[in-house]
């Protein structure tokens, strides 16, 4: 038992404290770029496969000649140098959920005018019902008056009067139920169209920033190509 728990110990302590081991690490390959996958940490290693701009990788471990180790999305294995990756999700990919987040906005809104829609057509048909309603209250009170004296028959008649108002207080208090709904579905609906309008301002910036990034990036590499070429041509 004793030999068995310093061994635990030990490897414990080798694994805090071996070097160039990475734990759980996320990284991206940069923007603008195709990287080789490569079986070894060297830049002899043969390459396996070809990873692109945006591609999402787990870092394994690092070696002193600036490469790491890394596990793809979809399970393969390999070596890539650290310098064409970032540990930032790139630009295109920000816009890319940005975009599908004003999708997702506009849907809702779609929805919520949807639901604003059916409970004005819900509140015009109460409010249809609570005249017919009135209406009715109005012919009956006129009935009544007239037939104060018939006994049996006026007694009826004040009975359904009776009624007929319950069913109005009911209709009235589901009414002013419908028009509390309504007015926060309105708040609602103008709170997703702001946020929608954030949005997509947001969304035309990191295109803006993107493109420039690019524009850059091939006005770099032309320089470092003409600066090659001028120094090949010399020698």
């Amino acid at each position: 038992m004793k030999l068995a728990h310093r061994c635990s110990v030990f490897l414990l302590l080798f694994l805090l404290c071996a070097p160039g081991l990475v734990h759980a690490e996320k990284r991206y390959i940069s923007d603008i770029l195709i990287v080789s996958l490569r079986d070894m940490g060297t830049a002899s290693g043969e390459v396996i496969a070809y990873l692109k701009s945006g591609d999402l990788l787990e870092v394994l471990q690092e070696n002193e000649e600036g490469f790491l180790f890394v596990k793809t999305a979809d399970g393969r294995q390999g070596w890539v140098q650290k310098k064409y990756t970032i540990d930032e999700k790139p630009k295109d990919l920000i816009i890319a959920d940005l975009e599908k987040e004003v999708a997702s906005l506009t849907s809702r809104l779609g929805a919520a005018a949807q639901q604003q829609d059916d409970l004005k057509a819900s509140l015009q048909a109460l409010q249809d019902t609570v005249r017919d309603k009135e209406a009715k209250i109005l012919e009956l009170n006129s009935q009544v008056a007239t037939l104060t004296s018939s006994g049996q028959d006026a007694e009826e008649k004040y009975q359904a009067l009776r009624q007929q108002s319950q069913d109005v207080e009911e209709i009235v208090r589901e009414r002013d139920a419908l028009q509390a709904r309504l007015k926060t579905a309105e708040e609602e609906t103008e709170r997703l169209r702001v946020v929608n309008a954030e949005l997509v301002q947001r969304d035309r910036l990191f295109w803006f920033l993107a493109g420039f990034g690019v524009f850059l990036a091939g006005w770099i590499m032309g320089k470092i190509f003409r600066r090659q070429r001028r120094s090949g041509l010399s020698l």
